[in-house]
């Protein structure tokens, strides 16, 4: 039977890898979201990325997720508490390092979602996982830019009742974060599936 260490070390690794595929497929880049005559643009800056883990830690976000690209997090960087539970934690992870279909894959656009502490404008959801946004807020609460960020990623099959409406995405566009024009078409498969608020 796996002791507590070594549950911790699995999910360390967890970490870890996920970090690796976000620095990969997703920090540095953003995406155009369209859908009928509706647009928005979403960023992933790497200081979200710790919030999307589950966890908490001592360390600043920007420096848990060094941490973790370098393959240098240790067990003792991060913890369990009341508000951010182990449970939640081993079920968040595995949808962590599946967090790019999102943005390349056919995805329902969620609005109004609501949770227990907040509503969130705009979520992004392949009906198994999602990914709650909110606009780009500094410090002071003020909007740095259009982009949407990440704020919550919800393993939950209620994200669609809990939303005011959704539609099917028509297209997801990407570039690097550095240029100015969208480079990229994101091919995607005819959805095979149907919404229903």
């Amino acid at each position: 039977m796996a002791t507590k260490t070594d549950k911790k070390n699995v999910i360390r690794k967890e970490i870890i890898d996920s970090a690796n595929i976000y620095s990969q497929n997703l920090a540095g880049r953003t995406f155009l979201y369209v859908y009928g005559e509706e647009y928005f643009e979403v960023s992933f800056p790497v200081d979200h990325f710790l919030h999307l883990t589950g966890v908490e830690t001592g360390l600043s976000a920007k420096d848990f997720y060094k941490n973790a690209k370098k393959g240098k997090l240790t067990s003792s960087q991060f913890y369990f508490n009341g508000r951010h539970p182990y449970a939640n934690t081993k079920k968040k992870l595995p949808c962590l390092k599946r967090l790019p279909e999102l943005t390349n894959e056919v995805v329902c656009i969620l609005k109004d979602m609501k949770t227990v502490t907040i509503t969130y404008k705009l979520s992004l959801t392949n009906l198994e996982f999602t990914l709650g946004l909110t606009e780009n807020i500094d410090a002071t609460g003020k909007k740095t830019d259009g982009f949407f960020v990440p704020m919550s990623l919800r393993v939950e099959d209620s994200s669609i009742k809990k939303s005011k409406d959704g539609e099917i995405v028509d297209f997801i566009f990407s570039k690097d974060a550095s240029v100015s024009q969208y480079d990229n078409l994101l091919k995607l498969p005819i959805p095979k599936i149907g919404f229903t608020p």
